[in-house]
């Protein structure tokens, strides 16, 4: 750890641990709510935070004012800065936020977030209308409460293998699912305004690209017509690559917001991942950030899965690192997505990124998350971190304190 990486800790971890904090010994909620409401208020011109949806767009989205879709008028502008959080559902068994917290992430300058819905939950070829009716209240109820705590949400439908297999061998099976799905939302959405509101048509589209627009052009008509007003948030297939979208045409309709992903390199943002343990991406730990092939740490990395076996996939890693890994390239990948956006005058948001914190430095991990998002806004997109309190997080679920890096790495000081 450098100097300056020690300094800049210590700092963070001091303001943002002392708001925090005061959440444990508060022992009047509403008085507890009203302080920090005021603490943070006071210390965001200090700090050089991002203002609220309304204001001026942060120092980094400065220069989009006139040209930044998102800005469009003030509720699109929330779409700017957001998080995702899947902890709000139902079957979920880990950490939830409760108000207090949610409204200091706010105040602090997330507007927006991004809730995960398990497809499969609206669909009566996966769930009994028992199951389906007891679901959608819940969602509801979570709506609700984080559009109260002034924050832009987007129903993200978020399938899972059912779904996507069912997708990928009958697509116009699937497309009748998601339109049934998505009737289902309409129906239950009838409170939720529709300038804070927004429907992901689909996470991550399990066909290919041939297939996949012509069905969210599809969706698009019907929810334009059925639901008009309603913001409408589309991303491509091929895991929402941003080149995907960049080779593509828009589709036709209102209310349109293009949505991409990006995790690379993967063997950065992947790396000890659990979930696969046949994965080469499950061996490898500590791989660097700025790196390129001659990084000692990164070589290492290789050698490791040369011994286990693994020489294909040690030179796979080897080689996407021949032109290193920086900054400098990932501002270079999001200025082709920026120059879409820009072309067809239409917003586009990075509503998944993030870097696993299994085994990874954290401050290759914040100089990662930063390059992202200081990209992000150098061409005027939105950005939704990827995720909230597990594997990715940016909330530590056992203090239930924010990640100063990671909050010094996306709402940086002026």
């Amino acid at each position: 750890m450098t100097m300056r990486q020690t300094k800049v800790q210590t700092k963070v971890e001091t303001r943002f641990q002392a708001r925090f904090q005061i959440q444990r010994h508060s022992h009047s909620h509403s008085l507890f709510k009203m302080l920090m409401r005021a603490l943070a208020l006071c210390l965001l011109p200090l700090a050089g935070l991002p203002a609220h949806a309304g204001e001026p767009l942060p120092a980094g989205l400065s220069n989009c004012q006139a040209s930044f879709p998102l800005a469009r008028d003030g509720a699109d502008q929330k779409l700017a800065r957001g998080f995702n959080l899947p902890n709000w559902d139902p079957a979920y068994s880990g950490y939830k936020p409760d108000d207090s917290l949610l409204g200091q992430l706010n105040a602090l300058g997330f507007t927006h977030i991004r809730l995960p819905v398990p497809a499969e939950r609206f669909m009566e070829t996966f769930s009994t209308p028992e199951q389906i009716s007891a679901y959608s209240a819940a969602l509801d109820a979570e709506v609700t409460r984080l559009v109260g705590l002034d924050y832009a949400v987007s129903i993200d439908l978020h399938p899972s293998s059912p779904f996507q297999h069912l997708h990928m061998q009958q697509p116009e099976k699937g497309l009748a699912l998601l339109l049934d799905a998505w009737d289902r939302i309409a129906a239950l959405s009838v409170q939720w305004p529709r300038e804070l509101v927004y429907f992901e048509l689909l996470n991550e589209p399990a066909p290919s690209q041939s297939v996949w627009w012509p069905q969210a052009q599809k969706l698009v008509t019907h929810l334009n017509a059925t639901e008009p007003g309603r913001k409408l948030v589309v991303g491509p297939a091929v895991f929402q690559r941003s080149e995907i979208l960049a080779a593509s045409e828009p589709l036709v309709g209102e209310g349109l917001v293009y949505a991409i992903h990006y995790y690379d390199p993967m063997v950065f943002t992947h790396q000890a991942m659990t979930w696969m343990p046949q994965s080469p991406l499950a061996l490898i730990s500590h791989v660097p950030f700025p790196a390129d092939a001659s990084s000692p740490l990164l070589i290492k990395q290789v050698e490791k899965l040369k011994a286990a076996g693994m020489s294909d996939a040690a030179e796979r890693m080897l080689e996407s690192y021949r032109d290193g890994w920086n900054a400098e390239r990932i501002a270079a990948a999001l200025a082709e997505v920026g120059k879409w956006s820009r072309d067809h005058k239409l917003p586009v948001i990075i509503n998944e990124f993030g870097t696993l914190t299994f085994a990874v430095d954290p401050h290759a991990r914040a100089e990662w998350l930063r390059a992202v998002r200081t990209a992000a806004e150098q061409n005027c997109l939105g950005w939704t971190h990827w995720d909230f309190s597990d594997g990715f997080m940016m909330v530590n679920p056992e203090t239930t304190l924010p990640d100063p890096l990671v909050l010094d790495a996306l709402l940086p000081q002026s």
